[in-house]
């Protein structure tokens, strides 16, 4: 009978022993449940944050970065668009003057006379055709009473050469455009000798060299090159009167 209490006593021990246990495992769990809870949830989301947080100003400086070097690559932009339109501006300012200096040139050349008199001054002192002792045969050009010195002026537009003659001394011919060439005879001096001139520029000053009687300009024009003609009627046919 006794050893039947004690066998008993040892069951309600372990009875009470086993629960014991099994309270202690979930109460462990329990703990750790609470332990891996909220809190720790909050830790990590403080962690985290803080992280965020000093990651911020690393990323603002970095973006402070590109924000600054895009304004100074808008700035060169800005800059080299500017240069590039006042390159543009200037250029096409510049066409504009050529295009009026062209269109003044051409008004101006329009309105030049193309045909001048070999001298200012009127009045023959001998017409074409004339006969005389001091001619070897007709006279074959005009003759204006002029002074040593005046000035000779291209009766057109055309290419000078020089010459000496016996009979008609220092000679300027100008030779135009169509072939005609007029001649100023007896010059003192050839102020052109080569090149091209336009109607009206002197090109020599009257005299009285080769066979002369005295200072004048004998002006002689020779269509395409050849025999003289009646300059009086030439130059009347271009507008303009020697008498």
């Amino acid at each position: 009978r006794n050893r039947r209490r004690k066998a008993a006593k040892r069951s309600a021990l372990l009875t009470v022993a086993v629960p014991s246990v099994a309270v202690m495992g979930v109460a462990a769990v329990a703990a750790a449940t609470i332990t891996s809870g909220p809190e720790a949830d909050a830790k990590d989301t403080s962690t985290q944050a803080a992280d965020e947080i000093a990651k911020k100003p690393v990323q603002e400086t970095e973006l402070d970065r590109q924000l600054e070097g895009l304004s100074v690559g808008a700035d060169d932009f800005a800059e080299r668009a500017s240069r590039t339109q006042k390159r543009i501006d200037l250029k096409e300012r510049q066409a504009e003057e050529r295009r009026r200096a062209a269109e003044e040139a051409a008004r101006k050349e329009a309105m030049r006379p193309k045909f001048a008199l070999p001298v200012a001054q009127r009045g023959l002192s001998a017409g074409y055709g004339q006969a005389g002792v001091n001619w070897m045969s007709l006279h074959t050009g005009i003759d204006f009473p002029v002074s040593t010195g005046t000035p000779v002026m291209a009766a057109t537009d055309g290419t000078v050469s020089t010459q000496w003659d016996s009979a008609y001394g220092n000679m300027v011919i100008v030779t135009a455009a169509d072939g005609t060439e007029t001649w100023y005879c007896h010059l003192s001096s050839a102020r052109i000798r080569s090149g091209t001139v336009k109607a009206g520029d002197v090109i020599g000053y009257a005299g009285s060299t080769g066979n002369s009687t005295g200072p004048h300009l004998h002006f002689e024009v020779h269509p395409g090159g050849g025999p003289a003609i009646n300059p009086s009627a030439w130059l009347q046919s271009k507008g303009l009167n020697p008498n």
